[in-house]
């Protein structure tokens, strides 16, 4: 039952990842809602990607700016990404884009 509202202990990875800077904000935007940081609604994301594996490419135009930002994500999270990237080829800096993208398009509808 706790596992509804609660994450297990597992530990955590430091890394850098590319996020497009519209969906940052998005992350950050939803911090002022939800009892998260940031890096616990990345990490929601990415969850949801690996459950779902709802991996639909989209058009980026070469002038949407990117930007490093530095995560503590959970080591499943990390495994999981490196699976999907090695099933269905796409980039690790692109899965975490379809991710955070994923969530706040189901949050929008």
């Amino acid at each position: 039952m706790l596992d509804k509202y609660f994450w297990k202990k597992e530990n955590k990875i430091k890394r850098n990842y590319d996020i497009e800077d519209h969906l940052f904000e998005k992350m950050k935007d939803a911090t002022q809602v939800y009892d998260a940081s940031v890096a616990d609604i990345f990490n929601a994301c990415i969850m949801e990607l690996i459950e779902s594996q709802d991996i639909e490419l989209y058009e980026t135009k070469e002038t949407d700016p990117y930007a490093a930002h530095t995560f503590y994500i959970l080591e499943s999270n990390v495994a999981g990404l490196e699976k999907l990237n090695a099933k269905y080829g796409v980039s690790i800096r692109k899965l975490v884009n379809i991710a955070i993208r994923n969530v706040f398009e189901k949050e929008a509808k």
